[in-house]
């Protein structure tokens, strides 16, 4: 199975590696890895983790607010899920899954472009991350391991491992919507994606070669 990562000054890190895949295989370690934000402290670790690209998928006034330390970096891009007039996700729907349908419904175009840069990039791992590596990270994250087979209770199995990862939020909303992030709110927003729009591969509408690259990148024989 997936393997939690001990990154300094990351508490949601994970290498999806392990996780199986619809046709008897498996995604590859050290393939792609979830995370938070990463700290000036964690880039030496991330460095020596083979990482060649980093995807974060923060605003940009967020990423002024609050840098990348990998800003500037060659392995480094600024890939942003979100309207720019969606700065609270708190405000998009009163729960979880409704908030993931709304930046499904808004962000069909940058969803694809973060997923492309994952099929694309260069040898080595990919680090997808947002702030605190929860919500758009879990939906780009849900969106390549649709594409790449695994399947829908895994895929919610996995995502819900960040509920155990996170530190608490103090502000009562904050804590109904973590309280929110288990198996059942990911197999909604995955069912949601499947009713409303055919499924990941529809949805994103990628170029074959694309998606072939991807699960080329991401697989591995069982």
């Amino acid at each position: 199975m997936m393997q939690a990562l001990r990154w300094p000054g990351c508490d949601n890190t994970r290498d999806l590696g392990g996780l199986p895949t619809a046709g008897g295989g498996r995604i590859r370690r050290g393939a792609l890895i979830r995370s938070d934000r990463p700290r000036p402290a964690s880039v030496s670790t991330l460095l020596r983790s083979d990482v060649r690209l980093v995807i974060d998928l923060r605003l940009p006034g967020e990423c002024a607010a609050d840098p990348s330390p990998l800003a500037g970096h060659l392995i480094y891009r600024n890939l942003p899920v979100l309207r720019e007039e969606d700065t609270v996700l708190e405000a998009m729907a009163e729960t979880l899954p409704g908030i993931y349908r709304a930046i499904l419904d808004r962000g069909a175009d940058r969803m694809a472009r973060a997923v492309s840069a994952v099929a694309l990039a260069p040898p080595g791992a990919v680090l997808v991350h947002c702030h605190a590596g929860r919500d758009r990270t879990g939906l780009v994250v849900a969106l390549a391991l649709s594409l790449s087979g695994v399947p829908d209770d895994e895929i919610a199995r996995e995502y819900a491992l960040t509920a155990t990862c996170l530190p608490p939020d103090p502000g009562e909303r904050s804590r109904r919507l973590s309280a929110q992030i288990t198996a059942a709110t990911m197999l909604e927003t995955l069912a949601y994606l499947r009713d409303r729009y055919g499924g990941a591969a529809a949805y994103l509408g990628l170029d074959e070669a694309v998606t072939t690259r991807l699960r080329t990148r991401l697989t591995a024989p069982s």
